[in-house]
C-alpha cells in the first residue's frame, strides 16, 4: 500500500496525536498525583513505583528523539539515561513529558526522514535492524499505554481516581464504542 506524501504526513500526524493523547493523559494524572505516591513502592518485592514507570516511558521517547536529532544516529532503547529525578519528582517527570510532547509535534508534523536504524541487543549480541520513525511512534504509543495501565492500577490501589480511558489503547476504546453502538441499536 503506497501513500502519497500528503497522505503519509496525515497518517504520521495521526500517530503523533495518538502519542500526544496518551502523554497528555499522563501529564494530567501527574499534576494531580501526590508527590509521595509518585515515589511509593508497591508489591511484595516493593519494585513497582509509578515514578519508575514514568521515567521508563520518558527514556523510550528520549531515545527516539535523540536518534532522530542527528542523521545516521542509531536508535537504542537499551542504553537509557535512567535519570533519578524523573523517578522521584513528579513535576520533573511532567515537565519532561511536556517537552517531549512539544518536540514530537514539531519534529514529526509534516515531512521528515522516516528511515531509521536501531541497535537491538539480545544475548549480549548487538545487531542493527532497519525500522522507521512511523513504526517506532506506533510502538511508543502502545508501550506508553501499557505502562499507563500499570500506573493507573497502582494509583487506584492507593485511592486515586483515574479516568476510565487512562491506560486503555485507542483500538480497545474504538471496540468498546462499536459494542455500545451495537447494543444501543439492538435495544
Amino acid at each position: 500500500m503506497t501513500q502519497s506524501g500528503s497522505e503519509r504526513d496525515e497518517t504520521v500526524n495521526d500517530i503523533v496525536e495518538e502519542n500526544a493523547h496518551a502523554i497528555g493523559q499522563l501529564i494530567d494524572l501527574l499534576e494531580n498525583l501526590p508527590g509521595k505516591l509518585y515515589r511509593q513502592s508497591f508489591g511484595h518485592r516493593k519494585q513497582h513505583v509509578i515514578g519508575k514507570h514514568v521515567r521508563h516511558i520518558i527514556d523510550h521517547y528520549s531515545a527516539l528523539l535523540s536518534a532522530t536529532a542527528s542523521p545516521g544516529a542509531l536508535l537504542d532503547y537499551e542504553n537509557r539515561d535512567r535519570e533519578l529525578a524523573l523517578e522521584t519528582d513528579r513535576r520533573a517527570g511532567a515537565n519532561r513529558l511536556s517537552e517531549i510532547l512539544q518536540t514530537l509535534r514539531s519534529r514529526f508534523s509534516g515531512s521528515h526522514a522516516d528511515g531509521l536504524a536501531m541497535l537491538h541487543t539480545s544475548d549480549a549480541q548487538g545487531q542493527v535492524v532497519t525500522t522507521s520513525v512511523d513504526r517506532e511512534l506506533v510502538f511508543l504509543a502502545s508501550h506508553t499505554i501499557h505502562h499507563m495501565a500499570i500506573i493507573g492500577m497502582l494509583a487506584e490501589q492507593a485511592g486515586v481516581e483515574v479516568s476510565a480511558g487512562f491506560g486503555v489503547h485507542p483500538s480497545t476504546l474504538r471496540y468498546l464504542q462499536r459494542q455500545a453502538r451495537g447494543l444501543a441499536a439492538s435495544a
